[in-house]
C-alpha cells in the first residue's frame, strides 16, 4: 500500500447506529418539550424587542387624539381607567410633546351609534389619530334583555348589532378618518363576562377577526385587546377556579388591573417598548 493511500474507514455496526439514533430522537424530544422560557439566551426580550416598522412613527408629531368607545371608555378617564393612564404615561414619556387625549366614549355605545356621533364627536375634534374600541356592546346586548335581567343563551335579541352591520359600521368610521387624514388604530373589544367559552365570547371572536380584517383592508392599526384578557383570566382560572372575577367586578367593565392591561397594550402596540413602562408610574 502506498503512503499516499488511506485504509478505508470501519463500517459501524448495526447496533452502535440504532443506538445513536435513538439518542437522536429522545434528544429532539426533550427539546421540543422544554418550556421556551428556559431559552432565554435564544429569544430577544419582548420588553426589548424592536417595534415593527409600520409602527415605528405612530406617535411622532401627534399633539391630539381621541378615543372612541362606549362605557369601557367613558369610565376610562376616571383615575386608574385607561384613557386616563394613558394621558399619564404619554405626559411622562414625552413631556415635550404635549400629547392630549379626547374621550369620546359613552356607556351602550355600538358600531351603529359610535358610527352616527363620528363625524361630531371625532373627526370635528380634527385629532392626528383616533383609536376606537367596539364590538362589547355589539354582542353583549344580543344575548342580556338588561331591562328585564334575563340571558339569552341563542343571542338572538334585537338590540344586538350583526355581524354584518358592524363590519359596515366600522368600516365607514375608518374610511371617514382617513379621509379627513385621521390615522385610526382599532382596539379590538375586550371579553364578555369571564367565561372565556360561554356562547358571547364564542361570537365575539368573529367580531374581533372582522376587525382585524377591516384593518388590514384599509392599512390601519390593529391592537388586540382580547388576546391579552383571554391570556391572563385563562391562566388564573387554571389555579384559582371560574368563579370569581379577575379583570372586571361585573365580568365586563375592567378594575384597575383590567385597565392597567389595556393602557399597556395599547402603548406597547403603539411602538413603546416594555421596559419604558412597565416600571413607569403615575400619580392624579
Amino acid at each position: 500500500m502506498s503512503g499516499n493511500s488511506r485504509s478505508p474507514r470501519p463500517k459501524t455496526p448495526n447496533w452502535q447506529l440504532s443506538i445513536r439514533i435513538a439518542v437522536a430522537v429522545i434528544a429532539a424530544i426533550i427539546a421540543f418539550n422544554i418550556p421556551h422560557s428556559l431559552f432565554p439566551v435564544f429569544r430577544e426580550s419582548v420588553s426589548q424587542a424592536a417595534p415593527p416598522p409600520e409602527i415605528q412613527n405612530v406617535l411622532a408629531g401627534k399633539r391630539k387624539i381621541v378615543t372612541v368607545g362606549d362605557s369601557i371608555t367613558e369610565a376610562g378617564k376616571y383615575p386608574g381607567g385607561y384613557v386616563w393612564l394613558l394621558q399619564r404615561y404619554l405626559n411622562a414619556l414625552y413631556p415635550a410633546s404635549k400629547i392630549e387625549i379626547v374621550n369620546a366614549g359613552i356607556s351602550g355605545n355600538k358600531a351603529s351609534d359610535m358610527q352616527a356621533r363620528f363625524q361630531k364627536d371625532a373627526i370635528d375634534q380634527k385629532p392626528d389619530l383616533v383609536t376606537i374600541n367596539v364590538g362589547v356592546n355589539d354582542v353583549w346586548h344580543a344575548f342580556f334583555d338588561f331591562q328585564n335581567s334575563q340571558f339569552h343563551p341563542q343571542g338572538n335579541l334585537p338590540t344586538g348589532v350583526p355581524l354584518a352591520e358592524y363590519k359596515d359600521k366600522l368600516t365607514q368610521m375608518v374610511l371617514s378618518a382617513k379621509a379627513a387624514g385621521i390615522r385610526v388604530v382599532l382596539l379590538s373589544p375586550t371579553p364578555i363576562r369571564e367565561i372565556l367559552d360561554g356562547p358571547e365570547n364564542r361570537r365575539l371572536q368573529d367580531y374581533v377577526a372582522a376587525m382585524r380584517e377591516i384593518a388590514l383592508q384599509n392599512k390601519c392599526l390593529f391592537i388586540d385587546l382580547n388576546g391579552p384578557f383571554r391570556e391572563v383570566i385563562g391562566t388564573y382560572q387554571r389555579h384559582a377556579g371560574k368563579t370569581l372575577n379577575l379583570l372586571a367586578a361585573d365580568g365586563v367593565h375592567p378594575n384597575p388591573s383590567g385597565y392597567r392591561i389595556i393602557a399597556f397594550t395599547i402603548l406597547r402596540g403603539l411602538g413603546i417598548p416594555a421596559k419604558d413602562i412597565e416600571n413607569l408610574e403615575v400619580k392624579n
